[in-house]
């Protein structure tokens, strides 16, 4: 750098400190009142629910000729549940919603259909809880046209 160029850098930040120190100086911090310094006060409160479980799902129907019948018992009184939700994941994938006052469901085959698929069966609470039953069951189909057959099981207790 030139000693010119030094010289004029060299004043600009002296120039620069010193009306930094004249600004601090010339302007102290004033006090206001505003008007939302009060004191206020607030409370809630938290609470709980338990979604009760469907419990163990059972096979109530399946044969040739029929559809597959799952069933559960129902909630307990209190046991906040809304409604049922359920799936069945495999060959056949679907799911569906049923209401509180529900304890079975039956499916029936597609016009084509073969194999098995997993039914899961949840209870659904307040809010969207939900809570899952204490087993699935297996449903199977065998549809080809006109010939039906369903099968479920579930596991050993």
């Amino acid at each position: 750098m030139r000693p010119r160029r030094r010289r004029a850098a060299a004043a600009a930040a002296a120039s620069a400190a010193a009306a930094a120190v004249a600004l601090a100086l010339a302007a102290p911090p004033v006090m206001t009142d505003a008007a939302w310094s009060d004191t206020e006060n607030a409370s809630s409160s938290v609470s709980a629910l338990t979604v009760a479980s469907p419990g163990a799902v059972r096979c109530l129907q399946s044969g040739l000729l029929v559809p597959a019948t799952l069933g559960w018992n129902a909630a307990p009184a209190g046991g906040n549940v809304t409604g049922y939700r359920w799936t069945l994941v495999g060959s056949s994938n679907r799911s569906g919603t049923l209401a509180a006052t529900a304890t079975s469901v039956t499916l029936n085959a597609n016009a084509v259909e073969l194999g098995t698929s997993t039914f899961t069966l949840y209870a659904v609470g307040p809010g969207g809880w939900e809570r899952v039953a204490t087993n699935t069951a297996t449903v199977g189909f065998i549809s080809i046209a006109l010939g039906v057959t369903s099968s479920c099981s579930t596991p050993a207790a």
